[in-house]
């Protein structure tokens, strides 16, 4: 329990907090909180950590909600938001028609198409999809989109370090 203990000591750990709690944000998910964890010098390891969790943490419950009571609030949400949720919207339910739950895998695992766990689990609710399902399409997905986005960030910050000698 000691080694555990000593990952989540002081300053670190109010960092963690801080990837998590971005990452549990609607449109910023895991791919910005990776990003704030990179920029917070937090190894790439517990950004993964830490952001796929916060990540995931609302999907059961937008997929256990009430369809009516879950169609008002993104009534009055995409009045303000409906230019950035039309694309991804239409893309989530053109891959749900073509692959089913694959298609839900699929939308949230690329982690670049602006579609994440919030949407894809509004999406699958409103569709009436299988919840145990769809969750377990969206933890991959999820997963998957942030392995993706650990290994661009770290990466790309890696392979400026070496160039420039830093």
């Amino acid at each position: 329990m000691a080694p555990i203990a000593s990952l989540f000591s002081g300053i670190a750990s109010s960092r963690i907090v801080e990837v998590f709690v971005a990452s549990v944000l609607p449109f910023v998910e895991n791919k910005g909180a990776i990003l704030l964890a990179a920029s917070l010098k937090i190894k790439w390891y517990l950004a993964f950590l830490a952001s796929s969790a916060g990540a995931y943490l609302p999907v059961p419950f937008l997929l256990k909600a009430k369809p009516k009571k879950l169609t008002a609030h993104v009534r009055s949400a995409s009045r303000m938001l409906l230019g950035s949720v039309a694309k991804p919207r239409a893309f989530i339910r053109k891959c749900l028609r073509k692959y089913g739950h694959w298609g839900i895998f699929l939308a949230v695992s690329v982690p670049f198409t602006g579609v994440g766990c919030w949407l894809s689990a509004i999406v699958a609710n409103l569709a009436g999809i299988n919840k145990r399902y769809s969750a377990l399409a969206i933890l991959l997905g999820t997963l998957v989109s942030s392995l993706i986005t650990t290994l661009a960030v770290y990466g790309l910050i890696s392979g400026v370090s070496y160039l420039f000698g830093l």
